[in-house]
């Protein structure tokens, strides 16, 4: 099959890793641009949405050549990721023949206007099963829960387990995760902090060096989550019921990690073995002091959360279920 891509390009995001997935499953990949912005991150994709709100005929004009591209490259299916892609958009791959899904990998807080609910998608794909009940029930969307997933390629051991004593934590230092951060620092548990830069009206809530300044990808990002004594996964509050990307690629790369529970997270991994679960600080902190105190208890972890990401929480399954949908 040849699957066109609309979403954020960039090593190691979302996109390349589906991407990647569809090659290693013997299908032919058009990466097809983004709904919004190339580059420029969150900012610049808000300013977008606000430019095409109010300029309808600017987002026409500029959506409509990712349609055009999947037509000229006369693509079987699209999956777009982005959450932006208009009704219209949508309309014009549908009215040529060619089935579209959305496979959306934020939580609710960053559903914007919430249009994909009104464009005619064959298949929208969440991760969060209450959001899938709630629009099913009461719209009878095509909707489907759809979890995120690991790339075994990428996300798998990589160097000696539990090399660090330290508890890391890997994507963005938004207020919540910072205040998290701070309170086990006072606990005197040592952090290490990678990923996008802490914004400069938080920046004095961490100890300098403390944020290594650089974004992780790929191996180096994997030898990051193995070598750890444990992996920091506190959930977005606007994470209902479901859980992010970083579970599922920290646990495949073989790492302890210590997840803020969530009703799904018993249904994807055992929470005796291969996640580290937590539901209050004190919680936390207990299972953190453990963690660093006990190398071996880390490599026990992460060598079986490892063994059940790559046997049930790949890229590849996931896609299936899409494509399965599609056809």
């Amino acid at each position: 099959m040849h699957v066109g891509l609309i979403g954020t390009p960039g090593p190691d995001r979302f996109q390349d890793n589906i991407a990647d997935a569809l090659r290693q499953m013997g299908h032919r990949v058009t990466e097809l641009g983004d709904a919004l912005v190339a580059r420029g991150g969150r900012v610049a994709t808000r300013t977008a949405d606000l430019v095409f709100t109010a300029m309808p005929g600017v987002e026409r004009r500029y959506q409509h050549r990712a349609v055009r591209s999947a037509l000229e490259h006369e693509c079987d299916a699209v999956i777009s990721t982005a959450g932006g892609l208009s009704p219209d958009a949508v309309s014009g791959l549908r009215d040529n023949g060619v089935p579209v899904a959305l496979w959306f990998p934020d939580s609710v807080a960053n559903m914007f206007r919430q249009r994909m609910l009104l464009a005619p998608y064959n298949a929208l794909f969440f991760k969060d099963p209450l959001l899938v009940r709630r629009l099913r029930d009461t719209l009878n969307l095509p909707v489907w829960y759809l979890p995120e997933a690991c790339n075994p390629h990428r996300h798998r051991p990589v160097g000696e387990p539990a090399s660090r004593p330290t508890i890391v934590v890997v994507g963005s230092t938004y207020p919540s995760r910072l205040l998290l951060v701070r309170r086990l620092l006072d606990a005197g548990i040592p952090m290490t902090i990678y990923g996008a830069a802490t914004p400069r009206w938080a920046a004095h809530l961490l100890p300098p060096g403390l944020h290594r300044g650089r974004y992780l990808v790929g191996e180096d990002k994997a030898r990051v989550f193995r070598g750890a004594a444990g992996v920091l996964n506190n959930l977005h509050p606007a994470e209902m019921h479901g859980v992010n990307c970083r579970l599922f690629e920290a646990a495949g790369s073989g790492a302890a990690v210590l997840c803020e529970r969530r009703p799904v997270l018993d249904e994807l991994f055992d929470t005796e073995r291969e996640v580290v679960p937590f539901s209050t600080f004190d919680e936390l902190l207990e299972q953190a002091k453990a963690l660093i105190a006990d190398p071996s208890l880390t490599r026990d972890v992460g060598d079986a959360a490892s063994k059940r990401a790559h046997a049930e929480h790949t890229y590849e399954l996931r896609l299936e279920t899409i494509l399965d949908r599609l056809a």
